[in-house]
C-alpha cells in the first residue's frame, strides 16, 4: 500500500474541543459487557482519541515547533496503543492478563516486567521460516500469538480481509480505493514491515536520538509519519471487525462508515 505523502493543501485544522473518535472506534470496537476487558479497551480508546485529535491538528497546522517536537510522540502512542487494542480484541487473554497483572498491589510501574506488553514480542513476530505452519511437531508454547505472526495472519487476518473485500466490492467510495487494492495473502507481511519501520522512525523523534541538527525530522517527514500511522492502523481496525471471534466488534456496515468518515478527516 502506497505511503500517504503530503499533496496539495493540508486538511483544515480541527478545533481542540472536537475529538477525533473514528480511529479509536475502529481499533477498540464497542464492548457491550462490563468487566476488565471493557475497562482496558476504554482506557486505550481514550488515549487513542486524545492523541489522534492532537495529531490531526498537527496535520492541519502550518509549520510549527510543536508539530516536529510532539508529532512523533503522538504518532508513536497511537501506533502502540492501537496495536495493543487490536491484539487484545483478537486474543482477549493477553488483554485480561495485563489488566489483572497491573491491578495487583505488588505491581510497581517503574520495575521491569518480563510479561509486560512488548512491541517486539506482542506485535512483531520472531517466527522462523517453516515449510508447514501446521506441522505436528510444533511445540505449542513456541507458536507466536503476536499481532503479525504467521499463524494469526492465517487464522484471523486473511479470512477477515477476504470478507472485507467481498463486503465492499461494489462500493465506489474514494476512501475505499486503498482497501480495494489489498492482497490478503501479502497484506500482513507487508504491513508488518511498514509498521516496524514506522516504529523505528518514530522512536528517533520520541527519544531524540539525533546528535546532529541536520538529521532532525522536518515538518513534511513528521506529517508523513502521522498519516502513514493513521492509514495502516485504520485499515487493520476496519479488517478486525470482519473477524467473527474478535471481541467488541461492531457491525460490518458501521465499521465501513467509521472508516470512510475517518479517511475524510485524514485523506
Amino acid at each position: 500500500m502506497k505511503s500517504l505523502l503530503p499533496a496539495g493543501a493540508p486538511p483544515k485544522p480541527t478545533e481542540p474541543n472536537i475529538p477525533i473518535t473514528g480511529l479509536a472506534n475502529l481499533l477498540c470496537g464497542r464492548p457491550t459487557d462490563t468487566g476488565v476487558g471493557k475497562s482496558a479497551l476504554e482506557q486505550l480508546k481514550g488515549s487513542i482519541t486524545d492523541f489522534s485529535t492532537r495529531a490531526v491538528q498537527f496535520l492541519g497546522s502550518d509549520q510549527s515547533v510543536d508539530t516536529t517536537t510532539f508529532g512523533p510522540f503522538c504518532s508513536r502512542v497511537i501506533l502502540e496503543n492501537g496495536a495493543a487494542a487490536l491484539l487484545g480484541r483478537l486474543d482477549p487473554f493477553r488483554l485480561l492478563y495485563l489488566s489483572e497483572f497491573q491491578a495487583q498491589p505488588e505491581y510497581v510501574p517503574g520495575k521491569r516486567v518480563r510479561s509486560a506488553f512488548s512491541w517486539a514480542s506482542d506485535v512483531l513476530s520472531d517466527d522462523k521460516p517453516v515449510a508447514n505452519l501446521w506441522d505436528a511437531d510444533h511445540d505449542m508454547p513456541k507458536i507466536s500469538r503476536s499481532l503479525f505472526s504467521r499463524h494469526i495472519d492465517h487464522i484471523f487476518w486473511r479470512p477477515a480481509l477476504d470478507r472485507l473485500l467481498d463486503h465492499v466490492s461494489s462500493r465506489s467510495d474514494e476512501a475505499l480505493k486503498d482497501v480495494l487494492t489489498i492482497d490478503p495473502e501479502d497484506f500482513i507481511p507487508s504491513t508488518k514491515g511498514k509498521c516496524s519501520q514506522l516504529y523505528s522512525q518514530l522512536s528517533k523523534g520520541v527519544h531524540w536520538e539525533f546528535f546532529s541538527s541536520a538529521l532532525q525530522m522536518d515538518e513534511i517527514t513528521v506529517k508523513t509519519l502521522i498519516r502513514d500511522t493513521f492509514l495502516h492502523l485504520s485499515v487493520l481496525g476496519l479488517a478486525s471487525h470482519f473477524v467473527p471471534t474478535a471481541y467488541a466488534s461492531i457491525r460490518a456496515d458501521d465499521a465501513v462508515e467509521e472508516y470512510i468518515a475517518f479517511r475524510g478527516v485524514v485523506p
